[in-house]
């Protein structure tokens, strides 16, 4: 199981039923999954859940989740095939802003944008 030690703000969680097995700090899909690569996300899991579990999912707010490569702090995320975030290309869906940066895979926080 991963780690982090960051703050985050919820300010919104909304329930969805997991699809699948969920990793904490993941991006979430509308229908319960982990996002697939460039997805408009419904929100990102606070911690695990199992597949049939009713998973809390942050919605609105800040949120800590978890990279797959190097991120600038400012830029723009989206998700990669295993709901991990990444930079966001200029036609990818945007599912958050970086907060922080990170040099290599960790874990940032990210505000939700509209």
């Amino acid at each position: 199981m991963s780690k982090h030690n960051k703050t985050y703000q919820p300010v919104q969680l909304l329930t969805i039923e997991a699809s699948e097995d969920i990793p904490s700090a993941r991006f979430v899909s509308y229908s319960g999954e982990l996002c697939g690569v460039e997805t408009r996300a419904f929100g990102v899991s606070e911690i695990d859940f199992s597949e049939g579990d009713v998973a809390s999912v942050i919605t609105l707010g800040t949120a800590v989740v978890e990279t797959s490569e190097a991120i600038l702090q400012g830029a723009d995320v989206t998700s990669d095939a295993d709901g991990k975030a990444k930079t966001a290309g200029a036609l990818h869906p945007v599912n958050g802003r970086a907060i922080d940066g990170c040099s290599s895979a960790s874990f940032i926080r990210i505000k939700f944008v509209p």
